[in-house]
């Protein structure tokens, strides 16, 4: 029997902490005493312990399953050097060495904590890995997603229910620990439902939401550029470390590219970078070495750092809940910070264009049960995906679900899982989907509110949306103080902003594979510039260089000549870019590169243009192993400019690297330089 003794001796001695918070000593007694635990509490309460100290005194594996790459990288830092727990992960971001290495430590008793990412849960290798471990904790972190209701469902977190099932079924003495820092009383109440049906009774903590030493407040905004010059001239007064919370990953690096260019240490971070790139930001930022990062939630939600000062969101999130837990990443420590919502209206686009691009149709669920049910052998989920066209999100969620409800068996054939048909042939329930949807809609709505209100206290608004039940003004937020955030806007300041809008160049992500440098690209399409919008229009019928872009294109070069010696300048064969050839003469002459005209070309035309088909995965296939080059070139010393008139996917350049890999070595620099940035449409033909 473990007593409260030897609980705070544990505390003291392995983790050097003097005292438990509020509730974590009832939390992991509980858990410990009846095996079934939900624990709701506010951000930064160390609801990490709670799986971290039991883990010292159960025997076997404790499984901890969070969709928080970022966090994974903290935490097991943290637990192996500073509190000598070994730890170990499974996920995306690592290698698949790395991979292999956490399931043999985990096989082999030599980590007593493995955290995995949901998304490794459909993987029937893996599934079948974690049955067959020691398991005598589970943890569901982020338990939120596994409720239709909760803000930030995953289809990936149906797989946890499975897993959880399957344990317990084997051991019914395995100990379940789901957290959260959102959820309320509707969620709550589903989260319970899922983890107790069959599983055995399940308790419930819930702390006060309540975040005393954070002060809220809101500044209104109207369009990027006041946003930027507040963001500016906010950074000159804050003090310490902060986040900047975007809501795309154009958005984090057109943030820090302006901070940056006004002399702000700043830095983007997104799931889009090579994990790598990820890794040594997040140690960086960690280490102090930047003021603030422009993140996507990629970062923000998993970032253990307990001393940011501050929060800023350049965007609007989609909903309360959301918001509550990302301003909650700042002031850990205890001491005063601040969280800070440039609130424009218009940026409910955005979050209505992820609700909408996220909820299925019957439609959907209808082409993906055709395609599996007419094809003559079990199919991959990557040519699921490719062939029926559909966005990304909209076909993990379609499969997952008819997984679920028994329309469609993985399997395993060799190393590859694949998808079958089963006998099942009724409709489809999407009921969650309405309902989810609706949801959804209700709490962009609440945010919107939380936005544009004037006369109801910040905090306490995120704690009731929570289900806190004894509610007061925090005294301390810019509505509870009548001293609202005020901007005195300099006019001359925003038109300078804006005109750097519609003149700077996009820098385009570099790819690991094929070493694909950064890349440049003059025009970005989000901007949707005048330039921009004449250059699309007209590129199949100019006969001569536009004067104006081919000024950007001069300029740039010249930036470009002072950190970089152009040796090749190789464009990219196109059947609609009438200045193709034009443009890379004129580029070669002023870079007194060699210009290698018809160096690349296809092996075969591709089916159809990358405009009209449907996804990434349809253009990738659709240029794949179909370009090549003439005989291999002598080695170079310097950089190759791999030209073309437009980058969306990236397929097309990724696709000209590979083949011109064969004929020079991976230490020369390949380096994309585009006229224009687009972003192609997910499941519908065209740039948005």
């Amino acid at each position: 029997m473990i007593t409260s003794d030897d609980l705070q001796t544990i505390l003291n001695k392995q983790f050097g902490l003097a005292a438990f918070r509020p509730g974590q000593r009832e939390a992991i007694t509980t858990l410990l005493e009846q095996n079934r635990l939900l624990c709701i509490q506010p951000t930064g309460h160390g609801k990490s312990l709670l799986y971290q100290l039991p883990s010292v005194l159960l025997d076997g594996v404790t499984v901890v399953i969070s969709p928080l790459l970022a966090l994974m990288r903290d935490q097991i830092m943290q637990l192996n050097q500073k509190f000598q727990i070994n730890a170990v992960a499974i996920n995306s971001d690592q290698s698949l060495q790395e991979n292999n290495n956490a399931q043999f430590c985990a096989q082999t008793g030599q980590a007593k904590i493995l955290f995995i990412a949901p998304e490794q849960l459909d993987n029937l290798a893996k599934f079948n890995f974690l049955l067959n471990l020691p398991i005598s904790l589970i943890v569901v972190d982020e338990a939120h997603c596994i409720s239709t209701w909760g803000h930030d469902f995953r289809p990936s977190y149906r797989q946890i229910i499975q897993m959880v099932r399957a344990l317990v079924q084997k051991n019914s003495q395995i100990k379940v620990l789901g957290l959260t820092a959102t959820a309320n009383n509707k969620t709550e109440q589903d989260i319970m439902s899922q983890l107790s049906d069959g599983l055995g009774q399940i308790s419930v903590h819930r702390q006060s939401m309540d975040r005393p030493n954070i002060q809220l407040g809101v500044i209104k905004a109207q369009g990027i550029a006041e946003k930027l010059y507040m963001i500016e001239q906010l950074l000159q007064q804050l003090t310490g470390n902060g986040l900047i919370y975007c809501a795309t990953r154009e958005n984090t690096q057109l943030v820090a590219e302006y901070l940056q260019n006004n002399n702000i240490n700043a830095a983007a971070y997104h799931a889009g970078f090579a994990s790598d790139i990820k890794k040594q930001l997040q140690q960086d930022f960690t280490n102090g070495q930047y003021q603030v990062i422009a993140a996507t939630n990629a970062l923000g939600m998993g970032i253990d750092k307990s001393d940011l000062r501050y929060i800023i969101h350049f965007d609007v999130p989609g909903s309360i809940t959301a918001y509550y837990q990302e301003v909650g990443r700042c002031g850990r420590d205890g001491l005063p910070a601040q969280g800070i919502l440039l609130f424009d209206p218009k940026d409910k686009k955005i979050q209505e264009h992820f609700i909408d691009s996220a909820q299925p149709s019957l439609a959907n669920f209808n082409v993906i049960l055709e395609l599996v049910n007419t094809a003559k052998k079990p199919q991959k989920l990557v040519e699921i995906k490719r062939v029926s066209g559909l966005h990304p999100t909209i076909a993990t969620v379609v499969i997952a679900e008819l997984i679920e409800q028994k329309f469609l068996q993985k399997i395993a054939q060799g190393s590859s899982q694949m998808y079958v048909r089963t006998d099942k042939r009724d409709k489809p329930n999407l009921q969650r989907y309405h309902d989810q949807y609706h949801t959804k809609k209700q709490e962009l709505a609440s945010i919107l509110n939380y936005g544009d209100q004037k006369n109801k206290c910040r905090m306490l608004s995120l704690r009731e949306s929570l289900g806190d039940q004894t509610l007061q003004n925090c005294g301390h937020c810019d509505v509870c103080t009548k001293s609202p955030i005020k901007f005195s806007l300099n006019q001359n300041s925003t038109q300078k902003i804006n005109s750097w809008l519609q003149q700077k160049t996009v820098r385009t992500i570099g790819y690991s594979q094929n070493n694909i440098a950064e890349g440049i690209s003059l025009l970005d399409g989000k901007l949707r510039s005048p330039l921009f919008v004449k250059f699309m229009r007209e590129r199949t019928s100019q006969v001569e260089p536009d004067p104006e872009l081919l000024a950007l294109v001069q300029a740039q070069l010249a930036l470009l000549a002072k950190t970089q010696i152009i040796s090749y300048v190789i464009p990219i064969p196109s059947r609609t870019w009438m200045m193709r050839n034009k443009f890379a003469e004129l580029i070669a002459a002023q870079t007194k590169a060699k210009l290698l005209l018809n160096y690349l070309s296809w092996t075969e035309l591709p089916q159809a243009r990358q405009g009209e088909l449907l996804n990434n995965d349809q253009r990738r296939y659709n240029v794949a192993d179909k370009m090549q080059v003439k005989a291999p070139l002598p080695a170079i010393q310097g950089t190759i400019l791999l030209l073309d008139d437009y980058i969306g996917s990236g397929a097309t350049i990724k696709e000209a690297a590979r083949v011109l890999r064969k004929s020079f070595s991976k230490q020369t620099t390949i380096m994309p330089f585009t006229l224009a940035n687009i972003k192609w449409r997910l499941g519908a033909k065209g740039f948005i």
